[in-house]
Formats: structure tokens, sequence, C-alpha cells
């Protein structure tokens, strides 16, 4: 018989590819994880990963099996959830994707409303690189998501979310500080410190300057970061100007650090949606979280980004 824990320890060391990544985010040691994993191959008869001194690898039967035991959970999930909801309580686990300025500028103050509301659901969130978010909700690796990015996908269910108003900003000594406003064309005076070009940030600046017949290619770039608030530091101590999102440059703002300066005509406005998959039975958690975020009283928490 099958054991569901060690399918869960299976499934976290499968997609890490490291027992001892596999421990931490399982809260377990790692020879506890080994050995789950040795228990769960003993009981299949099989080997499920290639083992090179203290590297692993899924082998063909653990990447056939992954799927499988996603599934697996899920459907157990299911059973937990329906009879506990049967008792008026809503439980699971809930995996959220979301993009940085979501993370750490709206994530925070509907987790905290929501877990007011829903104790005894269990979060785990990851914010960074929008990266592979979609193919990993297609997955069902992911219950939801919050980016900017919006890949048309059968399985996959879009509502916008919020604005994210993307803006200038220059060092508070900067040639530019003084202006009330520029020109577009005036963007290619400066070298700029820049988001990489995959960015969602970088994806609207190209799309404003095409509407005045300009391109990324005519700014000079002097530093490119893969980070916003690497981007908002680098502007503080004196770099060079950027583009980034207005909330995540709001304290060096309000002390004067940098400057946010207008320019004319190039409003930018990077629309974050959320996403849930629909290749898949939606799991209590799931749902209760989506109609949370878009109640009526909940509607102030999609506004901070404004």
């Amino acid at each position: 018989m099958l054991e569901l824990h060690e399918l869960q320890v299976f499934l976290v060391a499968a997609e890490t590819e490291n027992f001892s990544e596999a421990g931490r985010l399982l809260q377990i040691s790692q020879p506890a994880v080994s050995g789950q994993i040795q228990a769960l191959e003993n009981r299949l008869a099989t080997q499920l990963f290639d083992r090179v001194g203290r590297s692993i690898k899924l082998n063909e039967v653990g990447e056939a099996l992954v799927p499988l035991v996603r599934n697996l959970l899920k459907e157990a999930q299911h059973v937990e959830e329906f009879v506990a909801l049967r008792q008026g309580t809503v439980i699971g686990r809930l995996m959220v994707g979301c993009s940085t300025s979501a993370g750490k500028y709206i994530l925070p103050q509907i987790m905290a409303r929501f877990l007011e509301a829903y104790p005894d659901v269990r979060i785990h969130c990851e914010v960074g690189s929008r990266g592979d978010f979609i193919d990993r909700l297609v997955a069902g690796e992911i219950d939801i998501t919050i980016s900017n990015l919006r890949v048309p996908r059968r399985a996959i269910e879009y509502q916008p979310f919020a604005n994210d108003l993307v803006v200038l900003i220059v060092p508070a000594d900067h040639p530019w500080a003084g202006a009330s406003s520029l020109k577009p064309a005036e963007l290619v005076e400066y070298p700029l410190v820049l988001r990489e070009p995959s960015s969602g940030t970088v994806i609207t600046l190209s799309r404003g300057l095409a509407a005045h017949d300009m391109s990324l290619d005519m700014l000079k770039s002097r530093l490119t970061l893969w980070n916003t608030e690497a981007i908002v530091q680098a502007v503080a101590c004196g770099i060079g100007p950027a583009f980034v999102s207005r909330v995540a440059a709001r304290p060096p703002l309000a002390e004067g650090i940098v400057v946010e300066v207008p320019v004319e005509g190039l409003r930018l406005i990077q629309r974050l949606y959320i996403a849930r998959p629909t290749g898949f039975r939606a799991t209590e958690a799931q749902t209760a979280f989506w109609e949370f975020v878009f109640a009526p009283e909940n509607q102030d928490l999609r506004q901070i980004l404004t």
C-alpha cells in the first residue's frame, strides 16, 4: 500500500532534485527525506532517482511517475477538503506564484486578510521572475499566479487584477532632475539602468516607445539588473535614470533621493493578471482565494499599486 507522505516527499524531491532542499521545504531532515525515498523505491521495487555522489536526478521511471503522483495527491487533498467543508472549514495548501511588484506590495496585505478568514489554509508563495509560471500552472504545480504575463492557453483563466504604473526616476543630482517633463526623444541623451529584456517593465516601455516611433535599441544602457529593488537602489546611488514600478520607488521618492520625471505622451501602465488553471478540478483553497480576491469588500487590496 502506498503511503501518501512518501509520495509527498517524492514529489518535492523530484521538483528540487536535491534532498537537502526538499528537507528544508518539508521541514524535515535530509536523512529523513532519503529514508522516505528509499522506502518508496523499496515499495515500488524500482529506483526513481539516479544517484551520482551527492547529486540526484530523476530517472525515466521517476519522471513518468511525477504527474501521476501530483494528480493522486490532489485527489487526496480533495477528499480532506470535502470532509472539512462538510464541517464548515476550508483547509488545504495553496501554491501561488507572483511577480516582484505583486509579491512585495500587494500579496502581503491580501494574505493577511485571507488568512484571517481562512486560518486553516497553508500558503506557499514564490515571488520573483514570472519565468515558467504559466507552464507550471498548466502542469498543476501552481494554483494561482499574479503577474503581467498573459499567454493565451485553453487551460488557463485570466482576469485583470491591478494596474502597475511604470515611471522614470532619476538621481536627485541628475541633469533631468530639475526638468518639469521630458520629450521621448530626449531619453537617448543619457544612459539608463534597465531591467532584463524579458521583464514586464521593459516590454511595457518598448510598447510605449513604439507609439512615438522609437525602440529600445535607441536607448543607451549603462547597467542591466534583474530586480526592481536593485534598480531603484542603483538610481539612488547615482548610476543613472531608470523606468520602474512607481510603488517600488515610493521610499526614495519620499526621501528626495530620487526624482520622478514625467515623459510627455508616455504613460506606461503595466496590467497585472491573476490566473488559475482550468484543466484540473479546483481545490477548495484555490476557489476560496479566487472568490476572496474578487469580493467587493476586498477591492481596495487591488488598488495598492495605482
